[in-house]
């Protein structure tokens, strides 16, 4: 026999509705024969304590699910993207990144390839699932780095400041073949078409 505390018993049996028992409960007489009662069960058999099973779920993709990666010809990397992106550096690291991505290559982070399914002013909305996040490490950017201007089709675009290893500029790709680039940890997101 397992002796429960009487503080957890009595906690339970006030989230299970007792609470109107002890409302009416207004002398030190009914006071102390409810907290005999209460005394008297704080002994329960271990077998005797049953907890209701979680009911059934239906399947949501959670949001830091990982999908099996897929091989995309359509991330393959271009000639340039449109809007043009007018930082050579970042353009190389979008084409590195989006090259590993299109065949399936291991990426550093653990968050790589996650679903992400939160919505965003900028980020056209689609079922949970549709986008996959990827970190886009810009080279010369160590972690206390300030915001910094991208130029992408003639708008100037201000980076987050580096917080962390991965930094605050993502992709999202879209389906397996949309590409979305956020400077600033989703702010502001950019579709990019690859122009083959």
């Amino acid at each position: 026999m397992k002796k429960l505390k009487f503080s957890l018993l009595l906690s339970a049996l006030l989230l299970a509705g007792l609470p109107p028992v002890f409302a009416a409960t207004a002398d030190a007489d009914s006071k102390s024969l409810v907290y005999d009662l209460l005394s008297g069960l704080a002994s329960v058999p271990a077998g005797e304590i049953v907890f209701p099973a979680p009911a059934a779920v239906e399947a949501i993709p959670l949001r830091f699910e990982k999908p099996t990666c897929v091989p995309s010809q359509a991330l393959v990397p271009g000639k340039n993207f449109m809007p043009v992106v007018s930082d050579a550096r970042r353009v190389q690291v979008i084409d590195d990144l989006l090259a590993k991505i299109a065949v399936c290559k291991p990426l550093p982070y653990n968050n790589d390839g996650i679903i992400h399914s939160q919505s965003h002013n900028g980020l056209p909305v689609k079922p949970s699932g549709y986008y996959l996040e990827y970190t886009l490490i810009v080279p010369d950017r160590p972690t206390g780095s300030k915001p910094e201007p991208v130029v992408i089709g003639g708008q100037t675009y201000m980076t987050g400041p580096v917080q962390s290893l991965r930094g605050p500029e993502r992709l999202m790709i879209g389906n397996g073949r949309e590409v979305y680039y956020t400077p600033d940890h989703y702010a502001n997101f950019i579709y990019l078409a690859i122009v083959r």
